[in-house]
């Protein structure tokens, strides 16, 4: 009789243990889960972003969900009028970009993080501004970095 009574309790402990295993199933779904590597900025700040690509208004969007003021611009006339009416702790740009971006940030005090498309063009790039971010390898983490030591520099 004792061992009726407990296969009976075992194949119940298996039975409600079974739904406990599927707790959470909903979040796995393709296309449904949830992201837990969401990115934020502790400093936020107010980011111009200067670009014609995708990857330039991807990056905007992704500095903007984590908590920065972001605008993006796409012409040399944009990037002029916005740096003259806004005050922007942080212009990002392609390096290429280095002549039109610096021209209307020396007069503001906005700080240039340029993105270099190749290995070369970084290496020519550090040796002016140091901090250097590379677009084919970068990710959103290094963007968000390369913000907070601007601004706390600035702070400081």
């Amino acid at each position: 009789m004792k061992s009726i009574g407990t296969a009976i309790l075992t194949l119940i402990v298996g039975i409600l243990s079974a739904n406990a295993w599927a707790c959470g199933d909903s979040l796995y779904r393709v296309g449904k889960g949830i992201s837990y590597r969401v990115y934020t900025a502790p400093l936020p700040g107010s980011v111009l972003v200067y670009g014609q690509t995708e990857g330039a208004r991807q990056l905007a969007e992704a500095l903007s969900d984590s908590g920065h003021s972001v605008e993006v611009v796409a012409s040399e006339m944009d990037l002029s009028l916005k740096m003259q009416s806004g005050d922007y702790d942080v212009v990002i740009a392609s390096y290429g970009d280095h002549a039109a971006v610096e021209s209307n940030t020396v007069a503001s005090g906005t700080k240039y993080l340029p993105v270099a498309l190749s290995k070369e063009e970084e290496q020519v790039a550090e040796q002016s501004y140091g901090e250097v971010l590379l677009a084919d390898r970068d990710e959103i983490k290094d963007y968000l970095k390369a913000i907070h030591k601007t601004l706390k520099n600035k702070a400081s």
